[in-house]
């Protein structure tokens, strides 16, 4: 994790903050998407229009969204946030991106193995702020989408896992996170899977859900990426293909 700027430290130890501004990527270039960046609220600019925040140069669309659960816990366990999209709130010009986000859900296996990268800095810091600085900011905290706890018409909740102390370690090529990162097959409408670019090598009729629950239709199978999941398809005892790292986290649950 980087450190953050001294400018922003002796502002934050003063006795006045400014207004502190929160920004999300959604980084799914590792699961075949793009680049999403995103804020749950809007700026004030200098001529008062509620704007969407510009930072190092890209800009962080307005999609409502709650979040919870990015505190390290007493015992010092890595944090593991939940992030709930609203998508019943938006309107206007945010419904495409609202729309944008589903689609994303649909075609990319529910963002499982998706980077999310957490940044904190302050409005003056903004790209059209009094003193812009696109180094001046809390550090980056690094997670991967872990799994889609729940989606309704109005809501999209996804459950996260920091891959923050383990940072651009690759051995060889590739991140050490504990959840697999293999592709997995998706459900046809007919019954039948698509095994385009997958490189899970489950072929198997007994279908999971996400949460490692067994179902009976093939649209409902989805891998929660968890290594639990791996031995519910291939057996306990089997020699398992698991494409993440069971030992990479610090602290057994």
């Amino acid at each position: 994790m980087e450190t953050f700027d001294d400018d922003l430290r002796r502002e934050l130890e003063g006795f006045e903050v400014g207004e502190v501004v929160e920004l999300f990527t959604v980084d799914a270039t590792g699961i075949g998407g793009g680049v999403y960046r995103f804020s749950p609220t809007p700026v004030q600019s200098y001529g008062g229009a509620q704007v969407a925040p510009q930072f190092g140069g890209g800009t962080y669309a307005v999609v409502p969204f709650e979040s919870e659960g990015w505190e390290w816990s007493a015992g010092g366990s890595l944090p593991q946030p939940t992030v709930r999209f609203l998508i019943a709130r938006e309107d206007g010009d945010q419904l495409s991106v609202a729309t944008y986000l589903l689609a994303m859900v649909a075609s990319l296996d529910d963002l499982l193995g998706a980077k999310v990268l957490r940044v904190k800095t302050l409005r003056k810091y903004l790209d059209d702020g009094a003193q812009p600085d696109p180094q001046a900011h809390l550090g980056v905290e690094v997670y991967t989408v872990a799994r889609k706890v729940n989606q309704t018409p109005d809501m999209i909740e996804f459950l996260l896992q920091s891959a923050l102390d383990l940072e651009d370690v690759m051995l060889p090529r590739r991140q050490v996170v504990n959840t697999c990162q293999w592709s997995y097959r998706r459900a046809l409408p007919d019954g039948s899977f698509d095994y385009t670019g997958v490189t899970c090598p489950y072929v198997g009729n007994v279908y999971f859900d996400a949460s490692g629950e067994r179902v009976s239709v093939p649209a409902l199978d989805k891998c929660g990426r968890q290594l639990s999941d791996c031995k519910a398809r291939f057996g306990r005892t089997a020699e398992l293909p698991y494409g993440g790292f069971p030992g990479a986290g610090k602290i057994q649950r």
